[in-house]
């Protein structure tokens, strides 16, 4: 079986915060760090290996108008209609291209990847702020 991985799309994630001991000065003193996270999705499709690029392609076509009708539908209160749209729009683009799939050959994931930690000061937040142009009114 071969199996191939579809992006869907990915999201930040919410910032992670955490609380060292840093040893530098006389003291230890508590210091704030700060990274930031990205959540992918991926549709994984597993089908034997006599698949030719031009199913692949055919998959891809249809994941990719799935993944936006779901997008869509996401935006309902929770994106409960997410997954049921996906596999509607899925199934039906499928079906139209001559492409069959077992339930059990697709697989939703997601993976989260982690940023490095970093220092958070809060003078550069504010620098950075200052830093923004700010829209000017029309005259």
């Amino acid at each position: 079986m071969t199996t191939r991985d579809f992006e869907l799309g990915s999201i930040d994630g919410l910032p992670e915060f955490r609380v060292v001991m840093d040893s530098n000065g006389f003291l230890l003193t508590p210091v704030l760090e700060i990274r930031k996270t990205t959540l992918k999705a991926f549709v994984s499709i597993e089908r034997s290996d006599n698949v030719n690029e031009e199913t692949w392609k055919a998959f891809g076509q249809c994941i990719m108008f799935a993944a936006a009708g779901a997008a869509v539908a996401g935006f309902t209160p929770g994106g409960i209609a997410a997954v049921p749209t996906f596999m509607h729009i899925f199934g039906t683009c499928a079906t139209t291209k001559g492409l069959d799939l077992a339930a059990s050959q697709i697989h939703f994931r997601t993976e989260t990847f982690y940023g490095e930690w970093e220092r958070f000061t809060f003078v550069e937040t504010a620098n950075q702020n200052l830093s923004k142009p700010k829209l000017q009114p029309k005259s």
